[in-house]
């Protein structure tokens, strides 16, 4: 889909709103949650255009995944497909998945099926880069770079990505907690195949128990999406 260039009247509009109401301040000027968890693949908090700008010149993107899934005239969303379109990298919204929720089995069978062809150099982020983007980057490390997936978990982890396990977002972990449950009473069985035959959402969405004395700081002090 294309999109007419914005104006600088709303190049200012949408970076005072990124700025401030999207939080911006927080990822621009303390902690922007950029790190490299394979060779080519990095995960971040939303990126401001000159953050992108920046990243690129450093790390040569491919192309973009932004899990946010946000409204295609969104401030944060128009800013960076024009800054991706600028720097000449493909930007790839990646709907269905969100922080305090499971994806539903074709969105995640859609998603592994793509990893193979997906481009080398990616960058992968959501708003605050700590949950979506840790989720996304687990099986990004497990299914394309053969991270054992015990191991590729830790991208889900308090530091230096910010998750936390206890509250609501816990979730995420849960999903992996039970899918290496049952991998292990069956050798050979992969995370796809889990997906597949295994996976039942709503059965585990009604057994994950969260401390719910650590949701205020998920919902109302990090305001995590």
């Amino acid at each position: 889909m294309s999109y007419p260039k914005l104006s600088p009247t709303e190049i200012r509009r949408y970076r005072r709103h990124q700025f401030w109401t999207d939080h911006g301040i927080f990822r621009e000027v303390f902690y922007a949650n950029f790190h490299e968890v394979a060779p080519g693949l990095f995960r971040s908090a939303q990126p401001a255009p000159w953050q992108l700008r920046r990243w690129q010149s450093i790390h040569h993107f491919d192309a973009v995944f932004n899990i946010r899934d946000p409204g295609k005239d969104e401030p944060h969303f128009r800013l960076e497909q024009e800054t991706c379109e600028e720097l000449g990298i493909h930007h790839l919204p990646i709907p269905g998945f969100g922080s305090r929720d499971l994806p539903q089995k074709e969105t995640l069978l859609h998603f592994l099926d793509r990893i193979p062809s997906s481009p080398p150099r990616l960058l992968v982020h959501c708003k605050s880069g700590a949950d979506r983007a840790g989720f996304i980057s687990v099986l990004l490390q497990h299914e394309r770079y053969a991270v054992p997936l015990a191991e590729a978990r830790k991208q889900l982890r308090l530091w230096p990505y910010g998750h936390i396990r206890h509250a609501n977002t816990g979730v995420l972990d849960w999903f992996f907690e039970c899918a290496l449950a049952e991998m292990a009473q069956e050798p050979g069985l992969t995370l796809r195949q889990w997906v597949e035959f295994r996976y039942d959402r709503e059965r585990l969405l009604q057994s994950f128990r969260p401390w719910y004395r650590m949701d205020w700081l998920t919902d109302r002090i990090l305001r995590r999406e």
